[in-house]
């Protein structure tokens, strides 16, 4: 892997962000509305996590070279999986903070692998995915923000490892999620290092 691919991820990212934005003229981001749900909602919950599957076997196969998540052939890897090998080389990710200026809060999106095998916004993403007649309204906007900080996480630290490079930060920046490990907009602490990388 090298850091085209890896910005390729990155450029993914960011065409869901644009659609996020786009967010802003029918509903408010705000915690009041953290329920509301709707079908643009659940597209960016599918496809963000979806790419979160992806960039989770991508972490996992350039942490251990040898596990078969990254083989189609093998059918195998999950988020309980993904949590073993990615926690085990870096414990610190679920420390990893996403801010949203609209928002005015941080997100911790991994937190919840601490204690449980998938975090509560990836179980909304599956009740979409598996039951959508009947959890439809797990598609909303707190699981969607949470799904895209947590996709942002993913590939910062993909972006790390990969390139190799202390305070790197992948180019062009995003408008909508803001990080103080990548981020010329934030004043307390721009462009820090990655939890694990301290």
């Amino acid at each position: 892997m090298d850091k085209t691919e890896v910005l390729n991820h990155w450029k993914y990212f960011l065409s869901l962000e644009k659609d996020i934005s786009r967010l802003k003229s029918y509903i408010e981001i705000h915690q009041d509305n953290y329920d509301a749900y709707s079908f643009e909602l659940s597209k960016l919950l599918q496809l963000s996590c979806s790419e979160i599957d992806s960039v989770c076997r991508l972490l996992c196969k350039t942490i251990d070279p040898n596990n078969n998540y990254f083989d189609e052939s093998a059918y195998s890897g999950n988020i309980a999986q993904y949590k073993s090998t990615i926690l085990d080389a870096y414990p610190l990710l679920t420390k990893s903070e996403i801010h949203i200026p609209d928002l005015g809060t941080k997100l911790i999106p991994w937190e919840d692998w601490e204690s449980k095998n998938s975090p509560e916004w990836w179980e909304g993403y599956n009740k979409v995915k598996h039951y959508r007649h009947s959890c439809f309204k797990e598609a909303n906007l707190k699981n969607t923000l949470y799904s895209m900080s947590a996709l942002m996480v993913l590939i910062l630290y993909l972006y790390r490892i990969v390139v190799s490079t202390p305070r790197a930060n992948p180019s062009p920046l995003p408008d909508f999620f803001d990080s103080e490990y990548c981020s010329p907009r934030l004043i307390a602490s721009p462009n820090k290092e990655l939890p694990d990388f301290e």
